[in-house]
């Protein structure tokens, strides 16, 4: 009933891949737009009370 050899790992299938490049591209965003802001408004958070 075994599926394979105990000691084997699954192999990343293409939406893992995929969730993996996805996060990476929020996160690379974010701080995209935090420094953005932070040149044009003088704060990390433009709504931020002034």
């Amino acid at each position: 009933m075994s599926e394979g050899p105990a000691g084997v790992q699954p192999e990343s299938d293409i939406y893992t891949v995929l969730l993996i490049i996805a996060t990476l591209i929020v996160v690379a965003s974010t701080v995209y737009l935090a420094v953005c802001s932070q040149s044009l408004f003088g704060t990390w958070n433009p709504f931020s009370a002034v």
